[in-house]
């Protein structure tokens, strides 16, 4: 029997470094940006940014990964309970230079022991071999959807454009995700 393969997000699923990325803006720029403030995946196009800026921001959050929260609690359990379903790897696209400091993250939060899986920025996630995927992207979820597989969509304020379709559906935490999926493989 083949095993089932889930792709796990790491930024904005598991890790809540976008709320790092706002302090340190509004800190260097005397903002008061919020996380509901971020209603589009580059919302850094309308702070008048670059993408290598935003780079430089995501990298100095990830450097001071001990104060990045989780974006819920218990992942251990939650992630464990995933994998009562089929393989579960932490799939993340990112600049090199933060990957030392994601290790070190996902050991902190009892999650070092999980494959990782390292993806250059701009790869197509549908590409990858897996049957679901839970992602907070807009982006990759039309894009997975697109390509025939199913999405568990992390409910944050830049992806709420998105609407559930049979592909796509919204969820509020990761016990939702188990569920959907539960529910996709009980259909199949």
């Amino acid at each position: 029997m083949r095993v089932l393969r889930i792709a796990l997000d790491l930024d904005g699923v598991l890790a809540d470094s976008i709320y790092v990325w706002l302090r340190i803006w509004n800190e260097s720029r005397k903002d008061s940006l919020t996380l509901e403030d971020v209603r589009c995946w580059d919302f850094w196009k309308g702070l008048g940014i670059t993408l290598s800026e935003f780079h430089r921001i995501f990298y100095r959050a990830w450097k001071n990964w001990r104060s990045i929260p989780p974006t819920e609690p218990n992942l251990t359990d939650k992630v464990a309970l995933l994998e009562e379903l089929g393989r579960v790897d932490i799939v993340t696209s990112r600049p090199r230079n933060t990957e030392e400091y994601v290790l070190k993250w996902l050991n902190m939060h009892g999650l070092g022991n999980r494959n990782v899986v390292f993806v250059k920025v701009g790869c197509k996630k549908s590409e990858l071999g897996y049957e679901f995927y839970i992602d907070d992207s807009p982006l990759n979820a039309e894009e997975i959807a697109s390509a025939g597989k199913y999405v568990a969509l992390y409910d944050r304020p830049w992806n709420r454009l998105v609407r559930d379709n049979e592909r796509i559906k919204r969820i509020m935490n990761l016990n939702e995700a188990y569920s959907f999926i539960k529910e996709c493989m009980s259909r199949c």
